[in-house]
């Protein structure tokens, strides 16, 4: 009978029959990892046995180091690879495979000094050539978020199964700091908006059925959307997380008196809610274009996305204002705005691409023109005639065509060079003079 751990690599272990084996995790050093697979025959019999288990779902096969003898594979129902080889046991004999994997559960420290560098120049390059004061505070809470990181990091080094929990609660948040740091969007925003202050009791309640005390191991799943961040109490339990579930969930061993029951309550931030901030960027920026695209030939495509994406804001807006009866609803109409402020910017995007692909075609149409009125110009003598007012000589003709050829070679060169350059900054140059509207408006 073939053994696979839990996803998540910790030591849980199948009893069946007379043979079992078991997963440990053992801390080489903070680079290294050996997974200690125990196989057991525990009958008087020799047995050969099948002996299977899932890798952690962070792992790949280059962070294999040693796989002890066994096979490597790719299990596609798990999405995960696994290690399985066939092993002969003697009567009430152990083997243990060794299994040398990198330790990928740590942010090292050219990835921190990574993720540093992008809040820099973030900060240098959109962030303080508009507002300096308020885009150091956006930087602050970045530099605040990773710090936090790195001193939970710190505190589980010594315990791996902790460490690992740590890190994949923590994924989510690295990614966004690091989306935060190069979007221009961020930066635009208005550091004196704080975070959530409402708090949200979460409540748990766990019960001993039996006649008798017992240790009860506390296991309760957290919404999706909470980060370890988030909770600012955590009535003593631990936060781990289910790679299988892709969810949070809080720990604790207690005794329990017989038919005890207790009731815990959880303080969370609510975070359940798209702020308004962003709210109204998007509907600002959908305004903004719409007034441009007002005589162009996108005009009914663009009115389409327009009235889509004030129609889903309008609804998030009056949803957010109806209060919830609990906070299951409450987080579900918080899942449902979601959807309809990605939605939003979906058509955001379609619709400023539209405001570019206009401007494209009203620069090359410019070129055009002047190509034209060149063209006008049927003879070397209409030319003459409106440069130099005369006829001109044979030798002039030729002087007067080279320089009219270059003339036309270096124009249209410079202006296809300077429309390059432009329509790259357009989109920038159009995000600070709208922040600088905001400001003007809030003074």
């Amino acid at each position: 009978m073939g053994l696979r751990t839990g996803v998540s690599g910790r030591g849980w272990g199948i009893l069946a029959a007379s043979f079992w084996g078991l997963v440990l995790l053992v801390p080489l050093a903070y680079a290294d990892i050996v997974i200690n697979v125990l196989a057991v025959n525990g009958t008087d019999q020799p047995q050969k046995k099948n002996i299977e288990f899932s890798l952690p779902g962070e792992l790949k096969p280059e962070d294999v180091v040693d796989n002890a003898g066994l096979q490597l594979d790719y299990n596609v129902k798990d999405a995960g690879y696994f290690l399985h080889g066939d092993v002969d046991l003697q009567s009430k004999e152990t083997k243990t495979f060794r299994v040398h994997v990198r330790d990928v559960w740590r942010i090292g420290d050219t990835a921190v000094g990574a993720l540093r560098d992008d809040i820099e120049r973030g900060y240098r390059e959109m962030g303080g050539e508009r507002d300096a004061a308020n885009a150091g505070k956006l930087r602050q809470k970045l530099i605040d978020k990773l710090d936090y990181i790195l001193a939970e990091q710190d505190r589980s080094a010594g315990n791996i199964d902790a460490r690992i929990d740590a890190y994949r609660n923590h994924t989510q948040t690295i990614a966004g700091i690091r989306a935060k740091a190069k979007l221009i969007d961020y930066w635009r925003t208005d550091a004196a908006i704080a975070d959530p202050a409402k708090v949200i009791n979460f409540l748990v309640q766990v019960e001993n059925p039996g006649e008798k005390t017992k240790k009860v191991k506390q296991q309760h799943y957290l919404p999706a959307e909470v980060r370890p961040e988030y909770i600012t109490d955590r009535q003593g339990f631990e936060i781990r997380f289910d790679e299988k579930k892709g969810q949070p969930f809080l720990f604790r061993e207690d005794d329990f008196a017989p038919g005890e029951k207790r009731k815990v309550s959880i303080a969370i931030q609510d975070v359940w809610f798209v702020p308004e901030n962003e709210l109204q960027y998007v509907r600002g920026h959908a305004k903004y274009a719409m007034g441009d695209l007002q005589k162009s030939k996108y005009i009914d495509t663009a009115k389409a996305l327009f009235n889509d994406i004030i129609n889903n804001l309008d609804l998030i807006d009056a949803l957010q204002k109806t209060l919830q009866p609990d906070i299951e609803q409450h987080i579900g109409a918080y899942r449902l705005n979601a959807v309809r402020f990605e939605q939003a910017k979906k058509d955001l995007d379609a619709l400023e691409k539209l405001l570019s692909r206009f401007r494209a075609d009203r620069e090359k149409s410019k070129i055009k023109n002047v190509m034209q009125k060149i063209q006008t110009l049927k003879s070397l003598a209409k030319v003459s005639e409106a440069i130099l007012d005369k006829k001109p000589t044979v030798n002039a003709a030729w002087k007067l065509i080279g320089s009219v050829m270059l003339f036309l070679a270096f124009f249209t060169t410079i202006y296809f060079i300077t429309w390059f350059f432009r329509s790259s900054r357009e989109k920038k140059q159009e995000e600070i003079k709208y922040g600088q509207k905001k400001d003007e408006a809030r003074g």
